[in-house]
């Protein structure tokens, strides 16, 4: 995809984020999860570079029909496109992507994101995961997802 077409969920993309029908990789699912309309190809390869090959990740999610390409910036999709609450979608999101960058090292961290239920408890977990994150990769990234999360809860 070129640099500057802005990627977004289809119905059949948001339907797998509920569904989970495609058992994806847990770097194509964080992914699917970021994409949401209002990211170029160029941001979502910066920001999720740690992740691996960005651009074979968004062909792959391309090709099984899980995102499209809008060529017209600020076609923005909403935030909750996904048909799920933004404290779901942040959990998901801050799973997804703690299991893709930390492995089976997340597990004790994943315990802890169990116990958060709230709006509340969630946003006190996001210094950890930010910790864990800029640990195992760099701050860069670890700022990155850790804005992604607070714009997936602003919805919530």
């Amino acid at each position: 995809m070129l640099d500057t077409v802005i990627p977004r969920k289809t119905l059949l993309g948001q339907r797998e984020l509920v569904d989970r029908r495609q058992k994806l990789h847990a770097r194509s699912r964080s992914l699917l999860i970021a994409v949401h309309g209002q990211h170029s190809v160029a941001e979502l390869r910066r920001q999720f570079a740690a992740l691996g090959d960005v651009d074979g990740i968004l062909d792959e999610l391309s090709a099984l029909g899980l995102i499209m390409a809008d060529a017209q910036p600020g076609a923005a999709m909403p935030t909750a496109e996904s048909g799920l609450p933004p404290l779901q979608m942040a959990r998901a999101f801050i799973n997804e992507t703690a299991v893709a960058v930390l492995g089976l090292r997340a597990f004790l961290f994943t315990l802890k994101l169990e116990r958060c239920y709230t709006k509340a408890e969630l946003s006190d977990l996001l210094p950890e995961y930010r910790r864990v994150l800029a640990k195992a990769k760099n701050e860069e990234f670890a700022a990155s997802m850790a804005g992604r999360v607070e714009q997936i809860l602003a919805g919530a």
